[in-house]
């Protein structure tokens, strides 16, 4: 190999050379991701044919990389050994087009198409990355974990039917806001693990989550528009939700 008069007694520039000419860092989005129920929220509704559960994710270009997915079971409040309802969000899929916050939704029959007080538990999981500290003569460990936070949220259904008004319902801050702020601090390469993940490089993030403490994500008329299109075209295909005793 030849090597320029300039780089014999340089390291970087043979790594250089070694590897095509280039040097790529890897290095990944910081920030916060928020997370939060946008509907419904702590307050009364009538029973309503179909009933969507909201979700609104801010900051996206992070999905990809914390991975984030939401389960849930809505409870009878008075009955808890009534039949529940259980649904799931999967990692949103979305690019650099995507409207920020995104937002997802599953919609439901029963039981919010009867009157009733509900609890809704929701079960927010990501990953990330850690540096384990050595110790006892062990060596320090790259780590990649999975971080859940469970957040619930209690309503009533009440009064005569109609269907729900998403732009009324969810235009306005609110007193009791459910959600969480992940906040990434830092990125790192992405050790070997036994978990699926497709990035090079991997999120580091704060300590804990921070709880959300503002309702300041709504829905407008053209986004309350949609997802009422949504529900019905979901209706008309079979609009089957999934129930566990």
């Amino acid at each position: 190999m030849h090597f320029p008069p300039r780089c014999i007694f340089s390291l970087a520039c043979w790594f250089l050379l070694q590897n095509g000419g280039t040097a790529k860092e890897l290095n990944g989005p910081t920030g916060a991701l928020q997370i939060d129920l946008v509907f419904p929220r702590n307050e009364t509704y009538n029973p309503s044919p179909i009933m969507p559960i909201v979700f609104s994710f801010r900051n996206t270009e992070l999905l990809p990389y914390l991975r984030p997915s939401i389960s849930y079971e809505v409870w009878n409040y008075n009955n808890f050994s009534a039949d529940s309802t259980y649904g799931a969000i999967d990692v949103p899929s979305v690019n650099k087009s995507s409207v920020n916050p995104h937002i997802e939704f599953k919609s439901h029959l029963y039981p919010f198409n009867t009157e009733g007080t509900w609890k809704v538990n929701f079960h927010i999981r990501w990953k990330h990355c850690y540096v384990s500290p050595a110790e006892q003569g062990r060596r320090e460990l790259e780590m990649l974990d999975i971080n859940t936070t469970d957040i619930g949220v209690i309503f009533t259904t009440k009064g005569t039917s109609k269907q729900i008004d998403l732009a009324a319902a969810a235009s306005r801050n609110c007193s009791s806001p459910f959600g969480v702020t992940i906040n990434v601090t830092d990125t790192m390469r992405t050790p070997s693990s036994d978990l699926v993940y497709d990035q090079d490089v991997c999120p580091i993030v704060a300590s804990s989550p921070k709880k959300a403490d503002s309702c300041d994500v709504t829905l407008d008329a053209t986004s309350a528009s949609s997802l009422d299109a949504s529900m019905t075209s979901w209706l008309s295909e079979g609009g089957e939700e999934h129930s566990a005793a």
